[in-house]
């Protein structure tokens, strides 16, 4: 089996791109901070706003609009997205999912992984980081347990000249709560709730098919070129050609798993105790001073973790 293709079709790439039927939309996606466009393969491509889906692009359905679950039961400010009132729905649509934030909290992860995409994708220092974001919230279609919140492409932004670039798959968790794995019992199953430990077995279970593996990174690859056209992500005008040919870049066999805890109370014991499951080797991101950008020498291990933060793992 094969995983199910992010990439879009070649004429819904060219009605997203200029002088296409939908590149209105990704105009105002590059020059809004707060949303984020995803390639969903056959399904088109998704707009994203706080992490929730705000706007659907479907070849043949033409624009879907927000998923009615967000609105309140007396809502009246609902539109339906057209291109002639495109602007108008957007405001309108970020208006009804910030209400439904307000009284439901359920998309505060999500939020830092679409902070983490902008800033290493289209901010100002999107030219200076390691990592460019091509795909979020996704899952494979087979039996392996993978999946990941972040998929990014790793290239060092001070050794341009190597094009090689490494996949990783990063995975988010938020506060203190998010970071052990529980069993619970369900139908007189026992089922884990999935922290750390449960991620990363996952993670080491999807390895071990490595065909579907190349075939998720080469499609990942697509993802990465079809963003660029759009541009949707910056800094990558010389990963694809040294200015006087085009370059294939290659694939490092290996693939990345890295932690990013975001607003971890660092007295907590819930690390502590769920690092003592973990191997040596995993990894976790620290941020730059404060921020979202991604640095391939701010990805520590386990042992170097305790070391930077020795309060979080006194017994």
């Amino acid at each position: 089996m094969k995983p199910q293709k992010r990439q879009i079709s070649d004429s819904l790439l060219k009605m997203l791109n200029v002088g296409g039927k939908f590149h209105t939309i990704t105009e105002i996606v590059k020059r809004d901070p707060y949303l984020d466009m995803e390639m969903r393969g056959g399904t088109g491509a998704i707009v994203y706003y706080r992490g929730g889906k705000l706007l659907t692009i479907n070849e043949k359905m033409g624009l879907v609009g927000l998923d009615k679950k967000y609105c309140l039961k007396d809502e009246r400010e609902y539109v339906t997205p057209e291109l002639g009132n495109i602007l108008a729905y957007i405001y309108k649509a970020k208006n009804i999912m910030d209400k439904y934030e307000m009284y439901n909290s359920k998309l505060g992860e999500k939020e830092i992984q679409q902070r983490t995409v902008y800033e290493n994708n289209l901010s100002v220092n999107a030219d200076n980081t390691d990592y460019f974001i091509v795909d979020v919230e996704w899952a494979d279609n087979n039996s392996l347990g993978g999946r990941a919140d972040i998929v990014a492409f790793k290239w060092n932004h001070m050794n341009h000249k190597n094009r090689s670039l490494k996949l990783a798959l990063i995975e988010v968790k938020q506060g203190e709560h998010a970071i052990k794995t529980t069993e619970m019992v369900k139908n007189g199953i026992i089922k884990l709730k999935p922290g750390l430990r449960k991620h990363y077995e996952d993670y080491r279970n999807f390895l071990k098919d490595k065909e579907y593996v190349r075939a998720f990174a080469d499609d990942m690859m697509n993802v990465l070129k079809q963003k660029k056209q759009l541009g949707l992500i910056k800094g990558l005008e010389k990963l694809f050609t040294d200015g006087k040919k085009d370059i294939v870049p290659t694939i490092d066999d290996d693939v990345d798993f890295v932690f990013l805890l975001a607003n971890y109370h660092h007295y907590s014991k819930q690390l502590r105790e769920e690092c003592e499951t973990l191997p040596e080797d995993c990894k976790f991101f620290v941020s730059s001073f404060m921020g979202y950008g991604l640095y391939e020498d701010l990805v520590f291990t386990k042992d170097e973790v305790k070391n930077i933060f020795p309060m979080t793992f006194l017994r």
